[in-house]
């Protein structure tokens, strides 16, 4: 029998772990107008982002699935959609989208209810209905394969091949024996390691998928006429011992695990079926943890080898508002050990030799079941970081 955790159940047999009220703009014009509707509703969460309606083609597509996917999301419980009336993506549109799921979703607008005002009166009394709604939800036991977690590393130096990134893979290979899923990102971190997780694609056509990203990606850069090695590895993952992207590379596929690859999704493309996936995307960690998200996430990890990252009191480009989905931090690195008290989990007596792999890879897993029936985060609990992102971010980056 598998583990149990304590989740929300939705209509559609989606299982959050959180369960957010959210208010989502169709467009970056839109952003004032929600914040003037959520911030007259306690315990309603304002998703701002920065989609303008000069987008076209493959940037416009992939900003309409990362917004259908953040209101689809399961630890979303209701969305109040936010619109003018001449965006590209009309408020009707997007909450109908979205609603497909059989979540609460309202949509109001400037040209449906006839003005500024009127958007803001309806949308208070709205949203205030979904918060009452929502505070009368449930957590009812519910099985370990309803989960979904994202994963990324950063702050990556020597030490993270050997400490926290294969210590997360550990406890992303229990998750997928489960019948889990789990994502992993960062197409950049494929570069000169890509043969080597190819080899646990299913299926040819995964395989293929896989080198092809990596290809396109750097056919983009040689169109641009620059060198990768001037960002890949980053200047503190150099002063972390790091010589070059392969280096880099190999520690970062470590935290995917051992699990055959089951598919390869674009940013924000939710899996159709359980097991191990890898999402094409950037290096941009904002983007990143929109992007898995929007995919279906409903818990990120994020593993740091160590160095100065390490010694940041919130997470790198944390996107503003993203308190629906909670971040479990793990260290690695034994010299950051006076840090220790600021992450979720310490990986770095695996490096001392007092704790091995698969201790600190159990003990990720019991926290992610832990995390998904309620409990809170160090990120959740220094709640304050979230008001000071807020302050220098314009929001959502997509």
């Amino acid at each position: 029998m598998n583990d149990t955790f304590m989740g929300y159940v939705r209509s559609n047999g989606d299982v959050g772990v959180r369960n957010h009220v959210v208010v989502l703009p169709t467009i970056g014009c839109a952003n004032e107008l929600a914040w003037r509707i959520s911030k007259q509703v306690p315990d309603s969460v304002l998703l701002t982002h920065n989609h303008a309606c000069i987008r076209l083609g493959e940037d416009a597509e992939r900003a309409k699935r990362t917004l259908v996917g953040i209101g689809r999301n399961p630890n979303v419980h209701s969305v109040l959609v936010v619109g003018l009336g001449c965006e590209p993506i009309q408020a009707e549109q997007l909450a109908a989208w979205i609603a497909t799921t059989g979540k609460e979703v309202v949509a109001v607008s400037v040209e449906t209810n006839g003005s500024y005002d009127a958007v803001v009166e309806e949308g208070v009394a709205r949203l205030t209905e979904m918060v009452s709604h929502a505070a009368g939800e449930k957590r009812v036991p519910c099985d370990v394969s309803k989960l979904t977690i994202g994963i990324k590393c950063g702050g990556s130096g020597t030490i993270s091949a050997v400490s926290s990134n294969p210590s997360v893979g550990y406890a992303a290979d229990r998750l997928v024996d489960a019948g889990g899923t789990v994502l992993f990102t960062e197409t950049a971190e494929l570069i000169g390691a890509q043969d080597v997780l190819a080899e646990r694609a299913c299926c040819e056509e995964v395989k293929v998928r896989l080198l092809g990203k990596v290809d396109a990606l750097l056919a983009k850069v040689k169109q641009n006429g620059v060198d990768i090695l001037g960002s890949e590895p980053t200047q503190g993952n150099i002063l972390s011992g790091l010589t070059t992207i392969e280096e880099k590379s190999l520690g970062a596929i470590s935290k995917s695990g051992t699990s055959v690859l089951r598919g390869v999704l674009d940013y924000a493309q939710p899996p159709s079926e359980p097991g191990l996936f890898f999402v094409d995307g950037t290096t941009q960690a904002s983007q990143l943890f929109v992007g898995m998200f929007a995919s279906g996430a409903q818990i990120q990890i994020f593993s740091y080898g160590g160095g100065f990252p390490a010694r940041f009191r919130y997470l790198p480009s944390y996107p503003p508002g993203m308190k629906p989905l909670p971040v479990i931090k793990v260290l690695g690195s034994s010299d950051d050990v006076s840090e220790k008290e600021h992450f979720d989990i310490y990986a770095g007596d695996i490096v001392t030799g007092t704790e091995s792999v698969e201790s600190v890879g159990n003990r990720i897993y019991s926290l992610i079941l832990d995390i998904a029936s309620g409990t809170e985060t160090y990120t959740d609990v220094h709640s304050e970081y979230h008001e000071m992102i807020q302050l220098y971010a314009d929001g959502l980056l997509m």
